[in-house]
């Protein structure tokens, strides 16, 4: 007796493999993406964004939670408005710093009237031991040629180790913080007149990773 070919099982069959093809696909693709996360160094603030979307979940991720507080403290404060900002990129948490705030003009003396936005961010930085942070000094494109500052180099480097003294003065451990002087050599893009694009680079920022 010669046993007929149900229909029915054939098609479920046809549907198994299919299934199996797909779930192959996907997991090749998913291999794939593990090898290239794997194969770029991936700073911690990226990891923990990233991490925090697969997850799901409803906690910021601490550099997210430092930029609303930085924002808040702004935010309460109106000489900080326009004057204090905070940016995301990929080295981390920006929090930066117009020279007008803390600096007068050519000069690389913290002002008096900084002292307390320097002193909550402080506070902040100590709330997050063991993140490195960086102070980077900006200037514009204007050559400075003075007694003390014969480039904008010594100018901008002046000026973040200035504001890194006055952060460890403040308990931010020393052995996580360093001052990077870069000048004219890290431009914003800026609306606005030249004059303003200036202003807008004469910055310094704190930058937290």
């Amino acid at each position: 007796m010669i046993d007929e070919a149900d229909p029915l099982s054939d098609e479920q069959k046809q549907d198994e493999l299919w299934l199996i093809s797909y779930a192959d696909m996907l997991t090749l693709l998913v291999g794939f993406f593990v090898l290239i996360v794997a194969s770029v160094p991936l700073r911690r603030a990226s990891f923990e964004r990233i991490a925090a979307a697969l997850s799901g979940s409803q906690r910021a991720a601490p550099l997210e939670e430092l930029r609303d507080k930085v924002d808040q403290m702004v935010a309460r404060s109106p000489e900080l408005k326009d004057r204090v900002l905070t940016r995301d990129d990929a080295e981390g948490l920006g929090i930066e710093f117009k020279d007008a705030l803390l600096f007068d003009s050519g000069s690389a003396a913290l002002r008096a009237q900084a002292q307390p936005a320097i002193a909550e961010i402080a506070r902040l930085l100590r709330e997050l031991p063991g993140r490195p942070v960086t102070i980077e000094g900006h200037t514009d494109d204007v050559p400075i040629s003075t007694r003390e500052f014969h480039s904008n180099w010594e100018l901008s480097s002046q000026r973040a180790i200035n504001v890194l003294g006055a952060l460890q003065a403040q308990g931010v451990a020393r052995d996580r913080m360093n001052a990077r002087a870069l000048a004219d050599t890290r431009p914003l893009s800026a609306p606005g007149s030249l004059e303003q694009q200036r202003t807008a680079n004469r910055r310094v920022v704190i930058r937290v990773e």
